[in-house]
């Protein structure tokens, strides 16, 4: 199989540089503390090669996964658990999808540089996608920051190559095509870092992937299927937006709307079991303002509550409380829905440290707003009120969010797009970490994808082992589980 050598021209397929010659790389020479940066990073092989890193061989006293899974539900919802493992069940790439606290004790227990950087701490496939800018023009980064935490920056590349590597068997692909897909994804992080390491620091900081320019680029490069895939891809994203949400979740009511129930994945509160839900959303609602900054604050204010819902997401978070929240502005079709969401500590935090932050939601909130090009205007955090304490963060609902069906793609438009989330995640750890010392470390030659291809491939052997664990242990009775829901 060819391998790739990076160059960081190369990486600049990703970005759209719009003619502006400041942000071009090209006209940049690497400063003094650029080189010494690198040259740092390049000395760090030392301690840990990079071969190191394609060694997976589970630990002796690897814990069973399915009690790993056990003990995250122990403060969850417990009627939503079943909900969980069923979606986990689905096929390997599901279980994957949730098994981010499995994968962070195996991942402490793997070759582990000091490099650190604002780890995303779930960097599979999926949790990459589109939304709308403050500018609303629609952007392409990591969308799902609930494991952030400050923690070494290979982390992020492994799990990204194990989700290619177990999406590419999910497919059917064969373990050449899904070679050349992971080692992808680390070619362009290696060009991107290599990239970005040479530019301004706020040139680096302004960098961002438009989703306009992605696609032309797939209209230039790619397959009809994959040209036809994006737009459909686009064109679902850019309806999903509040208003698009109003027919989508609500109903009238009177004068107003109420939230559509679709049990068990959008439920109401029973008033006489939770007399006072509705007043705690809406302190909460009052609490997470404050986190605004001025101008959010006085947009908010102009909106009124209207209803709020549990609304069940995802696939690791299920179990989690997530809320939907309906405010209306001053006419029927101006909604606000908010997305309200349970963080608790990070996966990572038993391995890389504890979070810097008192609460997990401003954890969340920060660790997003470091790591993406452009963030949400309505992210924030509150505590709620009740007998337990819990942490929640605040974000829109939908504002254009959309995702690749990494599902129905095909050999060359997953190794596409792997590349695209390997530059997309240089991208975010350069913001959040040291460029220079990561591409000296990670290089320019073969070294470190021949390495990452083999981690992907032993550990997605694993991840098959852990999601038949997870069947054995429902058709034994040790766990519950509820399919297709």
């Amino acid at each position: 199989m060819a391998k790739s050598t990076p160059s960081k021209d190369d990486a600049r397929r990703f970005f759209d540089w719009g003619g502006r010659e400041s942000h071009d790389p090209s006209l940049v020479e690497f400063s003094p503390g650029a080189k010494a940066r690198i040259a740092a990073g390049r000395s760090l092989r030392k301690d840990v090669p990079r071969g190191a890193h394609g060694k997976w061989r589970p630990d002796p006293h690897r814990p069973d996964p399915v009690s790993i899974l056990g003990q995250q539900a122990a403060s969850r919802v417990p009627d939503l658990i079943p909900i969980r493992h069923g979606r986990m069940l689905a096929s390997p790439f599901a279980f994957f999808r949730g098994a981010a606290a499995v994968m962070a004790w195996d991942l402490a227990n793997t070759a582990t540089t000091k490099i650190r950087v604002q780890s995303c701490g779930d960097a599979h496939l999926v949790n990459f996608g589109a939304y709308a800018a403050p500018d609303r023009r629609l952007v392409f980064d990591l969308n799902d920051f609930d494991e952030t935490l400050p923690a070494p920056f290979e982390w992020d590349i492994k799990r990204l190559a194990a989700s290619v590597e177990v999406a590419g068997r999910d497919n059917g692909f064969s373990q050449g095509d899904r070679a050349a897909a992971v080692r992808g994804s680390v070619v362009a992080y290696q060009q991107a870092i290599g990239m970005l390491a040479n530019l301004r620091f706020l040139d680096t900081w302004y960098t961002r992937i438009d989703l306009e320019h992605i696609e032309r680029l797939v209209k230039q490069n790619s397959r009809p299927e994959g040209r036809k895939a994006t737009k459909r891809e686009v064109r679902k994203a850019l309806r999903k937006t509040s208003v698009g949400a109003l027919t989508r979740f609500a109903e009238p009511n009177g004068d107003s709307f109420r939230i559509r129930e679709e049990p068990p994945l959008i439920t109401r509160f029973d008033e006489s079991q939770f007399p006072n839900a509705e007043a705690i959303v809406q302190q909460g609602l009052r609490d997470y303002g404050q986190t605004l900054s001025g101008d959010r604050q006085i947009l908010l204010d102009r909106y009124r509550f209207v209803d709020f819902a549990r609304k069940v997401v995802g696939v690791g978070s299920v179990g989690t409380e997530a809320f939907m929240v309906l405010l209306m502005g001053d006419r029927s079709d101006d909604p606000l829905f908010l997305q309200i969401k349970e963080a608790q500590e990070s996966v990572l935090a038993p391995y890389a440290g504890a979070t810097a932050y008192t609460h997990e939601g401003e954890r969340v909130v920060q660790g997003q707003r470091l790591m993406q090009a452009a963030s949400d205007s309505f992210l924030g955090w509150f505590t709620g009120t009740g007998p337990k304490r819990r942490d929640f963060y605040v974000r829109q609902l939908r504002d254009m969010k959309g995702s690749a069906e990494v599902e129905t793609m095909r050999e060359p438009r997953l190794k596409a797009y792997a590349e695209l989330c390997g530059a997309t995640l240089a991208r975010a750890h350069a913001r959040a970490g040291d460029a220079g010392v990561i591409s000296g470390y990670v290089g320019d030659g073969d070294a470190l994808g021949d390495a990452i291809v083999q981690f992907a491939s032993a550990y997605a052997d694993q991840n098959d082992e852990d999601h038949a664990a997870l069947l054995k242990a429902v058709e034994s009775g040790r766990v519950s589980a509820e399919l297709g829901v």
